[in-house]
């Protein structure tokens, strides 16, 4: 389109694709009683999808976002974001673990044949249940086999029910998700324990001491202490909403570790394979224009961004379609240095948790997405283990490797991935790059990185 507005017709409504920085801008900064994020979440989101019509746990959101008063964002962002350093070990604990237990049995030549993306739900999920309810539950094979099958059966229900008469949809929403099966797991095991730290909550305010209960460290708490407190929710109703943070967060990987290259290789393999074709949606709840009346939304239309056209288009970037995994190494050592680089849109240095029009991975402003620092950490802790301790290879180089619904781009089930522990040990990712890495350049670092990745 030239960098040029357009719209895309579905049977649901219209989506304007904008690309230029003026229109973004200006989109984003229109009033949330025009534009609204929250109304998306509530018309795609698991909120809408398991609505009170269609199960016995629904609650309902807003149009317009901040009705109900939630601190939900500081609690991902600043809560979490802050407790990663104590988090850490555990979680590394975490990481070791599942990679023995997935990659245990052997093949042969030693490698473990393995369906990589099988793999990478099980143990995220599990890590993120630790980070999200705490250990107890963690630990819970029940709980968190739900936790996984949650959000996978709300997917395909969702689907479902798009092409569902309205009067069937309570009959096909329990079918498709085995009468709610997840779901009643999940609030099972979560209402007495919300039920009792909402009552503490409640009972320490009575006191006029401290709210919240500083023994806990995990989102649940902090959710829980985030929620009303004047009109506090009922145990069912902050279920509910743990809920629905838990599906929203738990599709985004982890982790921010201290060397920048890992940061950047892993951005430009984000890049190239960016999990979604679109990103700062919004829909219009009344009818709206643009670009001095250029540019026109109906009401219900939605307005979003092409970000894996951006990512892929060579007015951006240098051989967008050729993945260079020191691209944005090479970029932040030019940008240190005052000089632009064609390889990169970027005028500043960038990290992969960066959140500009440039990139909009983790969305934008204000819909930002407040996990990704905590996502950026346990992706690069989970590579750290993968490069220190394995060998792996594709068993089918030429395979393809993902598949494509609606705008979402998702790993085939059945990609198949060989490893086999390391015999090798002259290098180990923590040694090669010092303590005092920040004070070596991008370039050297990519090319420390790539030796242990020859040798691996």
């Amino acid at each position: 389109a030239n960098g040029k507005p357009f719209k895309v017709v579905t049977p649901s409504n219209e989506y304007l694709l904008i690309i230029s920085e003026k229109l973004i801008k200006e989109v984003m900064d229109a009033p949330l009683d025009k534009l609204s994020l929250h109304a998306v979440a509530k018309e795609v989101g698991p909120i809408q999808l398991l609505q009170p019509k269609h199960t016995m746990y629904g609650f309902e959101w807003q149009d317009k976002r901040g009705l109900d008063g939630i601190g939900f964002v500081r609690a991902l962002r600043s809560l979490l974001t802050a407790h990663l350093p104590a988090l850490q070990p555990n979680l590394e604990h975490l990481i070791k673990d599942g990679l023995e237990q997935e990659l245990g049995q052997k093949g042969d030549d030693d490698f473990t044949s393995v369906r990589l993306f099988g793999m990478i739900k099980r143990m995220i999920t599990k890590i993120n249940c630790f980070a999200f309810f705490g250990e107890v539950l963690s630990q819970n094979n029940e709980f968190t086999a739900a936790a996984l099958e949650f959000p996978e059966a709300v997917i395909i229900a969702a689907e479902l029910l798009r092409i569902t008469p309205g009067f069937l949809q309570p009959l096909v929403a329990a079918m498709a998700t085995k009468r709610h099966r997840a779901a009643r797991t999940l609030f099972r095991h979560l209402e007495p324990i919300v039920r009792e730290r909402l009552e503490l909550r409640h009972a320490q305010a009575e006191a006029g001491g401290f709210l919240g209960l500083h023994t806990q460290t995990n989102c649940m708490q902090w959710l829980i202490e985030a929620s009303p407190r004047k009109k506090q929710w009922s145990p069912e109703r902050m279920v509910g909403e743990i809920v629905a943070v838990w599906f929203s967060s738990v599709h985004q990987l982890a982790m921010i570790t201290t060397f920048a290259i890992e940061d950047l290789f892993i951005k430009e393999s984000i890049r190239c394979n960016c999990s979604d074709a679109v990103t700062g949606r919004r829909k219009a709840l009344v009818p709206c224009t643009f670009s001095g009346g250029s540019v026109s939304l109906a009401a219900g239309d939605w307005v979003c961004v092409p970000q894996r056209a951006m990512m892929h288009d060579a007015q951006r970037y240098s051989d967008p379609d050729i993945f260079d995994g020191f691209r944005f190494a090479r970029a932040n050592d030019l940008l240190c240095l005052g000089q632009r680089s064609r390889a990169v849109p970027d005028d500043t240095p960038s990290l992969l948790t960066t959140t500009n029009i440039d990139w909009p991975i983790w969305g934008l402003w204000e819909g930002s997405f407040p996990g990704r620092f905590y996502a950026s950490r346990i992706l690069k802790l989970m590579l750290v283990h993968i490069l220190e301790q394995w060998e792996c290879k594709l068993l089918d180089p030429a395979a393809t490797r993902y598949t494509t619904w609606r705008t979402s781009i998702v790993p085939r089930e059945d990609t198949v991935v060989l490893f086999r522990r390391s015999q090798q040990a002259t290098y180990r990712l923590r040694e090669i790059i010092p303590c005092n890495h920040h004070q070596i350049s991008s370039t050297c670092l990519a090319a420390k990185l790539n030796r242990l990745i020859v040798q691996v």
